[in-house]
């Protein structure tokens, strides 16, 4: 069987009705992807719901008459509100099959590896995580991730404190905890977020070298290691924050950035930070400086 998929490009006030019509239309699945590049923050790091422009993906049964749907749609949202759509037919597959497929173990820096609970665990003797991909950002295939990943494997961790500050899945924190950490705190400003670390951890069996919370409910000690892969707005906010979490003489990674970014990032923390020079992986940006004394 095939399925149509309808594409439909709108703005941030109009996506939520879009879906739930969708789905009203009978629709199996509707996602959603950015088509404008604007960070998912605003000014003071709060999440804003949605990109001021985004594209709705719609998976239909092929005997939904799309003409039909497209004026309703219309009449409903105001045809203004939609810029423009697409129509593609689908074959069918198996999701599931393709989906794992596409996930599959991560070695980092010969130390660590991250693997999905679907896989066979690699014939290696390496600390491993067991994690899959869901709902909380995080899984070590993005470049960012992976920056952060490779800065833990590649330096000693042994008997350090650690903070994982806007933690996501947690793997940031769960990696310090295999690869020697004393102990790791994860906060995050999302509840959903630390829902899914929570998970995390306990699957992985690190929840007594691991501390986890919201951040509003948590007081971190200093740290010999932060460790922050959020965006570039946040991380400014956050200067003084990290200036009082990170011990003179500890350590400071940011990610989440852009390469444009990367220079505003170094200027506005050196004066807390003795920043390096920034580590590129496609078009993101790893930062690492070390706390002035």
């Amino acid at each position: 069987m095939s399925w149509l998929q309808l594409e439909l490009e709108t703005n941030q006030a109009k996506v939520e009705e879009l879906s739930e019509l969708l789905e009203q239309f009978g629709a199996v699945s509707v996602s959603l992807t950015a088509i404008s590049d604007e960070p998912v923050f605003d000014a003071e790091g709060e999440t804003k719901r949605l990109w001021d422009k985004t594209r709705l993906t719609a998976l239909l049964h092929p005997d939904v008459d799309l003409d039909i749907m497209l004026v309703c749609l219309r009449d409903r949202v105001g045809g203004e509100n939609i810029y423009q759509h697409n129509i593609e037919v689908i074959k069918d597959k198996d999701w599931v099959s393709e989906f794992q497929a596409e996930h599959q173990p991560l070695i980092f820096s010969e130390r660590v590896c991250i693997s999905p609970s679907w896989c066979e665990t690699p014939e290696i003797n390496l600390p491993t995580l067991i994690l899959d991909p869901g709902l909380a950002f995080g899984t070590g295939s993005h470049p960012t991730t992976s920056l952060c990943i490779e800065w833990l494997a590649e330096n000693d961790l042994k008997d350090k404190i650690v903070i994982d500050y806007g933690c996501g899945s947690g793997i940031l924190a769960m990696v310090a905890a295999i690869l020697g950490a004393q102990q790791v705190y994860a906060v995050d400003i999302d509840a959903q977020a630390v829902q899914a670390a929570n998970e995390n951890i306990r699957r992985n069996k690190l929840s007594e070298k691991i501390s986890l919370a919201h951040v509003d409910d948590m007081t971190l000690p200093q740290a010999d290691i932060l460790v922050a892969n959020i965006l570039m707005n946040p991380l400014k906010d956050l200067i003084d924050t990290f200036k009082q979490l990170v011990k003179p003489g500890g350590h400071l990674i940011l990610s989440g950035l852009l390469h444009v970014q990367a220079e505003e990032c170094v200027t506005a923390y050196a004066d807390s930070f003795s920043m390096d020079t920034p580590v590129f992986k496609s078009e993101w940006t790893r930062l690492h400086g070390i706390r002035n004394k």
